[in-house]
């Protein structure tokens, strides 16, 4: 069989010094002893680590700007993936590398990017090993000018509830949390109307979600947008229709399909990519990123080519 063409957003870099960005509530407040993990592993091979962990998450993203403006090699998250769309934000425009030591509830990013999720050990030779990839991020614009970066999924409507409800939950862990989050988001469930702009295409409906993904996955692991690519320059549209007769039924009996992505094949949903997608919606829904409730719609969602740098695998070796 031949060997896989070289990945064109793919490079490499020399790894001596990195500056570790840890969340310390991080998996039920293990986050600190796996950071502690992960500098011993970098200290095995030679590799400088500095710890930061800020007094709240604005403190920790000014010291993880201030970081990646100095002379480290990268910067490496120690949480999941709404700690690193702070990193994500503080070190934009840097060009410094992220490195991940998944320790999240989703660890999405780490999934679509082959980063090993339960050994620390490996994902630190990862960043190690200084393979590092060009990859895009989505960004969400409000009417009043405010936006933010993200790098996995935007969430509104149905999920971006379940997204919100799920946070606010202790237990369990994992995609059982957002299995049963999104069960008790069903005893409520209701429709929008909206107006959706997909680059020059315009549709309307009654919707119960609309998701964009950047990356396959949110939630751990749920294939909201199973064809999604994060090298792609586009934005994957996932939209999920009323159901005419047994609407929760129906909702109920689809969603358990998004974590093998095969929701998709089912009548009620309807796919569509862009490289800017406008959403509007009566009556507003929230707007969710990496798992942070950020605001409600309207918003417009485009893609950022490019944007970011991991260290991560290369495809296919």
């Amino acid at each position: 069989m031949a060997a896989p063409p070289p990945d064109r957003h793919a490079d490499s870099v020399r790894v001596s010094h990195v500056t570790v960005l840890a969340n310390p509530h991080a998996r039920h407040g293990a986050g600190r002893s796996i950071a502690d993990t992960a500098v011993a592993e970098f200290a095995a091979r030679g590799v400088q680590a500095t710890v930061v962990i800020g007094r709240d998450a604005q403190d920790a993203a000014e010291q993880a700007g201030k970081e990646a403006r100095g002379d480290c090699d990268g910067i490496v998250v120690v949480g999941g993936d709404g700690t690193i769309r702070l990193a994500i934000e503080a070190t934009f425009g840097t060009g410094k590398p992220l490195g991940i030591i998944p320790a999240g509830s989703g660890n999405d990013v780490a999934r679509n990017l082959d980063i090993p999720r339960d050994d620390v050990a490996a994902a630190v030779e990862v960043i190690v090993a200084g393979c590092t990839r060009s990859v895009d991020l989505g960004r969400v614009t409000f009417p009043d000018g405010q936006c933010a970066l993200f790098s996995t999924v935007a969430a509104t409507g149905f999920d971006a509830s379940v997204t919100a409800r799920a946070v606010e939950m202790s237990w369990p862990n994992g995609q059982a949390r957002y299995t049963l989050a999104a069960l008790r988001e069903l005893i409520g469930l209701r429709s929008r109307h909206y107006e959706i702009r997909v680059d020059d295409l315009e549709v309307d409906d009654d919707l119960v979600f609309a998701a964009i993904g950047n990356t396959t996955s949110y939630g751990g692991g749920m294939q909201i947008t199973p064809a999604a690519s994060m090298t792609d320059g586009l934005m994957d549209l996932t939209l999920g229709r009323r159901p005419s007769r047994l609407a929760r039924l129906t909702v109920a009996r689809v969603f358990p399909k998004v974590f093998s992505g095969r929701h998709v094949d089912h009548p009620m949903v309807r796919t569509m990519r862009g490289k800017e997608i406008e959403l509007y919606c009566d009556p507003p829904a929230l707007v969710s990123i990496d798992g942070d409730v950020v605001g409600e719609l309207p918003a417009v969602f485009e893609v950022t080519p490019g944007a970011a740098t991991f260290f991560a695998p290369t495809p296919g070796r």
